[in-house]
Formats: C-alpha cells, structure tokens, sequence
C-alpha cells in the first residue's frame, strides 16, 4: 500500500498553544535522535492510535497525555493526503472521536473538530489497502482470529517498539499476545500473496457445500437405520393392511417383497384419490395451511431470483469497475503532461516543442484539454463504485443458501398436503393411522434410490465440490507460498550481508506458523531466533525480516501492508540507555550498519517504503548514509512535548541547558519581540545560550545589523510565552 507520513501533529489542551509538529519525508530514513525521556517511544503509540488501534497506548503517565488533546496524522496515498486526527481519551482506555479530511492536499487546522470515528477511518484504510472483507473462519467458528482481516492486523509488519526490535522470542508487534499472534498466522497467506479476494469467497463456499454434503449423509444414515429390516417391514405392513380391510389376504411367503411394496403403493395410492373407498368417515385436505404454502413458496422463488440477479450485476460491476479503472488509468498517465502544456501556454506563447511564437493556444491543444477533463470526470464517476464487493457477495450466497433450503421445506410439505389426506390432524379410524404411516415409509424408502431427493442433492453437491476443488488449489496455494517464502529468503540474505549476522551465508527461513525465523546452515542443522546468541543478532534478525517483507509486498505488488516500517531506539544493543555520548567507534559500526541495511531497503523498493527510527544514539550513526532525513535532535530542552505546555517547570530540568529549547521560540516569538523593542527589522537574532529556570527559559543572544556590529542581550520567557528582554548592555 502506497502509505507515507507528511507530519504528525499534536494539538494542546491549551488553544492558546500552537500545535506540535514533527515533519516526516517519503522514501527517506526519518531519523529523530534523542535523550531519555524525551518521547522517542511514543511515536510508534501516537501512529498506531491515529490509525484506529483498540486501545491508546500512550502512556498515561507523562506529559504527553496530561498536555495533549488531539493526535494527528498526515500521510499521502494514492487519492492524495488524508488527515486523521483522534481526540485523546483522558480517563477512558480509548475514544472513538475523529477528524478526518481529505484532499489533493490538506492544510492543518488550529483546533480539531469531530467529523468521523474510528470506523470511517478504518474502512478509508482498509479500502486503500484493499483488504478482502471476507474472512477466513470458513466453518463459522466465531473465533475472532478467523475474522476478516483489518488494517490493525497490519501494523504487525510496521512496528518495531523498543520491547521487540530486539527480543529473540517475538518477532512480529503485539505477536507476545496469543490472540494477536494466531490472527497473525491466519493472515499470513493473504499478505504473502497466496490467496486473494476471490479465493477466499471460493474457500467459504466450499466449506459450506462440504458441511451440507455431510448433513446429508447423516440423514440417509439414519433413514437407512431406520429401514435397514425392509423387508420384513413390507411383509408385516402388508399383513396389517389385510387385517384392516385394506387388500384380500394372501399368501406372502410365495410373493416377493417387490410385489408386496407395489400393492402397498396401490393402497395409497387409493386412498389419495378417494379416501372413503374404504373409510366413510373420510378426511380432508387442510386448504388453509396449503394455501399458504403456495403463497410462501411463490415469494420464496421471487426472492430468490431477485437475490441472483443482484449477484450477478454484483459480479459483472466489480468486473466492469476493474476493467475501468485499468483503461482510464492508462488515459490519465497519458494525458498527465497536458497540465504542463497549459501552465507553458498560458505563461510563455513559444511552442515548447518547436520555438515557433504563437498568441493563443493552438486547436490541438484545445482538444487535448477537453480530452483531459474527459477522461477525470470518467475517473471520477469510476471512483464512486466501491471497489470492495467481496464481502456483499459472500452474503449474497448465504442468502440465497437460506432461501433454497426455505423454498425445498415449503415445497416438500406443500407437496404432501397436495397428494397426502391430512394426517397431521389426529383420526380415530386405526385405518386411516395406518395408510399414512404406509405413505411415509414408501417415500422414505424411495428417497433412498437413486432418483431419491437426497441422492440428487448430494449429487448436485459433490459436483459442484468438484469444481471448487479445481478452482481452490491447495497444492498451487503450496506453492505459491512456497515461492513467496524462497524470494523472502533471497531478500533475507541480502540484508543479513549488510548486517554481517554471526551466521554468515547460513539460509534465513521465514516460520508463519511459529512467526519467527530459523537459520539453516550448508549441512543441513538449524537454529531458530531464540537459539541464537547475543541481543545484536536478535536485532540484524528483526530488521532484515522487516526489511524483507517489505520488499516481498512491494515487489509482488502486494497492496494489503501499508510501505511503512517505524523502529524504536535500534542501538539499544550497542549503548547503554542512560548516556548521551558517543560509544566506542565498534559499536558506532555495528549500528551504522542497521541504517546502511534500512537505507538499502529504501533504495531496492524505489523509494516506496518510508522508515522511521527514533534513536538515543547521536547524529554519527548516519554519517554520510544515503536516503537519511534528520527530523529533530530532542536534545538541549527540546523534547516531543514543549516545555511551555506545560504549567511549571518539572525540578529536574531547572539549570539544565535549553538552547534547542529556546531555538524552537526563536523565529515564532524571542526574534520579533527584539526587534519590536529596539525597532530594527533588519537584524538577525541568534541565541547564544539558555537554561530552564522556574518560571521558563533564561537566554542570551545577540543580534547582527546591518552594519555588522554585533549587540549582545538578554532576556526570559515564561511558560504564556511572554517575552521578557533586558536591556542591550545587561
């Protein structure tokens, strides 16, 4: 999934506040480097919560939750850049509220305000995703890790928080929880490639022709139980049938059973025509319950055939949308320089092509607008048709299932009132018990032919299991994850070179059932993830299965994961966390080498996976590393959350260094507030040095003017962001 953050945005409690902004670059390692406690590790909790997780898992205690209101995320995809913003939960475990808004490109607000929830900012994920709807618990269990899948379902393969990146038992986020961990493993063959949307309708339709097969032949068991002595049930009926009047006595150890059952059928069949043939008293047919049959069954066929109708057009939309999109697609990159033209024409009146000067825009060009307009109005109106129908037809199949089953009970017992006396109906007259009873052993018996209803329908069953047996190929699903598994190992191998893993060229397989890694070397011998030794191999392991997947999606055009990878403090097996100096120049390899392998990842998917790192190690780990973007050093007094949001100031950090601190005021409000007061716009102001004091930041600076006399001063700022300035020469 095309997938890269532009910002993430936090707003105050306080309005007065300005919002904080982290700026983020597609294609790029976006590298924040900071101290401890400065809310590194939040990150990966802000992008999971903004992207509908359960849960919020920032942590409630800290300044981030106590000072912030909302938390925003604005990332591009392929319709262009969405904002989503989710409204902290204070006390609650989470909230629903969300501000969603969408464009070729979104400006931030002030102030957030409700427009959506969670679910409308899931289902615009999971759409971009394209995400089957359908799930996978084909035996309706009702066990959640069967249900369909989710775009929470994919943060497995985008997260790496600090407890993981590095830990030899769980490979994969929120993987240590069982429940996550087995919806992880149901999942693997849809985000691997080896079934789609349409295989999964197939599979469901399979598994319910398979348990109706096997109802089925349950009921001809105890049908056959039930009449496994036929024979001498024949002989004994048709004794009882002379004893009652019914048929002349005779001798039925000479006649064959055969005979006897065809006399017994007579006597039904009698009795259907004129039940007073022998029985004055008579019955009658129950018009009121059969009438209603009729109408039932008549509505039924109705229903049905308008259910198949839509599925049909279901069907033959979801082709036409597909066909579509691809053909106006095509159109679109065609006439995607026509913009460039009109912006040249309208501008500058030479020709680009030929030099020629000309006062108006030629005819051709005319018409190539309007074929422009054309074909985005087409891929407009094609926008509109969701693009996801999987799951309606699903529903749609069941439907007409329940209808059909509906429609055969209807017509089973409208059939037999039609052709049986009411028996349904207590009758004194023995004669009359036993003329129905004899009614309903031959049709039992009868179903047990070949021309039976059940023979038929499980006929009819087991042919259509053929079918789907052909079309739902498990052993080419075997080999496809097969394949998918063999290209994760070539990938694997690259990045495990670049890591310069203990294990050297030894084999890296992916387990999707285990969902870790085992290592096989040239003699065959093995050893899984927690096997191996050392927290640096635990973390090369990490990072090159991310990074393999990752190229595994993007090079099979896998849509479902979003190209986002976000890793919390990676070095963490190489410094120690309570110290802001560089270490020994070894483990500044060691971890230069984890960026050199994320970089390479950048660079083999064409610049499509955007990776995040938050790090506790300095600037020095990506020293002269392609594809690195540094977001913010938190360092100095700057931390995620400013100071100034603050109410006082916390105790540990009075006397401590905030130049970045008052950097970050610096153009917004220290800058302006000099030039206000010694009225000289021209100047430029730098800060020289600052420290937190308890009622905000004490600074020093100095100002450049135009005659390149340098004026020292100082001044403070309190936690309104009111700027105090002493005088020039204080």
């Amino acid at each position: 999934m095309n997938f890269s953050i532009l910002k993430i945005i936090i707003w105050s409690k306080n309005p007065n506040k300005a919002p904080r902004t982290l700026e983020f670059k597609p294609g790029a390692i976006n590298y924040i480097t900071g101290s401890s406690r400065s809310g590194k590790s939040a990150i990966i909790e802000i992008i999971d919560y903004c992207l509908g997780s359960g849960s919020c898992s920032i942590p409630k205690i800290g300044p981030i939750r106590r000072t912030s209101s909302w938390y925003g995320l604005l990332f591009s995809t392929v319709e262009g850049e969405k904002l989503f913003a989710r409204r902290d939960p204070g006390a609650q475990n989470s909230t629903d509220d969300y501000m969603i808004i969408e464009g070729v490109t979104v400006s931030v607000p002030d102030i957030p305000e409700k427009n959506g929830n969670r679910d409308n900012a899931k289902g615009i994920l999971e759409r971009l995703a394209k995400i089957p709807q359908a799930n996978s618990d084909f035996n309706e269990t009702g066990s959640g890790f069967k249900g369909r899948a989710s775009i929470a379902d994919m943060t497995a393969f985008m997260f790496q928080p600090q407890r993981i990146v590095a830990n030899n038992e769980t490979m994969f986020f929120e993987a240590d929880v069982e429940e996550h961990a087995r919806k992880l493993r149901e999942i693997f063959p849809l985000v691997l490639g080896v079934v789609d949307a349409e295989t999964l309708i197939k599979q469901h339709r399979l598994q319910e022709v398979r348990r109706l097969i096997e109802r089925k032949q349950r009921q001809l068991e105890a049908l056959k139980i039930n009449i496994e002595n036929f024979s001498g049930e024949v002989r004994g009926r048709y004794i009882a049938a002379a004893q009652y009047g019914l048929v002349s006595s005779l001798k039925i150890d000479d006649t064959s059973t055969q005979v006897l059952f065809e006399r017994l059928k007579d006597i039904v069949d009698k009795w259907k025509k004129d039940p007073t043939y022998w029985d004055s008293d008579g019955h009658y047919i129950n018009t009121e319950r059969l009438s209603w049959l009729r109408e039932r069954e008549a509505t039924l066929y109705s229903e049905i055939t308008t259910l198949r109708v839509r599925l049909t057009q279901l069907r033959e939309l979801s082709l036409a949308r597909a066909t579509s999109e691809i053909n106006i697609s095509r159109k679109r990159d065609r006439l995607s320089s026509t913009s460039w033209l009109v912006e040249r024409l309208s501008s500058d009146h030479t020709c680009p092509l030929c030099g020629t000067n000309c006062e108006s825009p030629s005819n051709e060009i005319k018409k190539l607008i309007e074929s422009t307009q054309k074909v985005e109005a087409q891929w407009k109106a094609v926008e509109l048709v969701p693009p996801m129908l999987d799951a309606e037809e699903v529903d749609l199949q069941k439907q007409i299932a329940v209808k059909e089953a509906e429609l055969r009970q209807v017509r089973s017992e409208r059939e037999y009132l039609q052709e049986e006396t009411e028996e349904m109906q207590a009758t004194r007259e023995q004669r009359a018990m036993f003329v129905g009873r004899t009614a309903e052993f031959i049709k039992l018996h009868e179903s047990l032919t070949d021309e039976g209803v059940f023979a038929e329908e499980i006929a009819a069953l087991k042919e259509e299991e053929a079918y789907l047996l052909k079309e739902v190929d498990f052993e080419t699903f075997a080999q496809r994850k097969e394949t998918a598994l063999f290209k994760f190992s070539r990938f694997a191998g690259h990045y495990g070179e670049i890591l310069e893993l203990e294990t050297g060229d030894d084999l890296i397989q992916l387990d999707t059932n285990k969902l870790t890694i085992r290592v096989i070397d040239e003699k065959g011998g093995t050893a899984w993830l927690r096997e191996i030794g050392s927290g640096a191999n635990w973390l090369g392991y990490h990072v090159t299965t991310l990074l393999a997947l990752h190229e595994l999606f993007v090079s099979q055009e896998i849509p479902y994961v979003p190209s986002l990878l976000v890793i919390d403090q990676p070095s963490q097996t190489h410094f120690p966390d309570d110290t802001e100096e560089d270490s020994e120049n070894e483990e500044l390899q060691a971890v230069n080498k984890v960026f050199q392998a994320l970089s390479s990842g950048i660079k083999r998917t064409n610049g499509t996976l955007q990776v995040i790192v938050s790090e506790h190690a300095g600037q020095s780990v990506v020293d002269g590393l392609e594809n690195v973007h540094l977001v913010e050093r938190w360092r100095k007094g700057r931390k995620m959350i400013p100071w100034h949001w603050s109410k006082e100031m916390d105790v540990k950090m009075i006397g401590k260094n905030a130049q970045y601190a008052a950097d970050d005021l610096l153009k917004s409000h220290i800058e302006p507030a000099y030039k206000a007061a010694v009225g000289d716009d021209s100047c430029e102001v730098s800060i020289a040095h600052a420290i937190f004091d308890e009622n905000g930041v004490s600074f020093k600076g100095n100002a450049l003017t135009l005659s390149r006399e340098t004026i020292d001063f100082a001044g403070h700022i309190d936690f309104d962001l009111n700027v105090r300035l002493l005088s020039p020469e204080a």
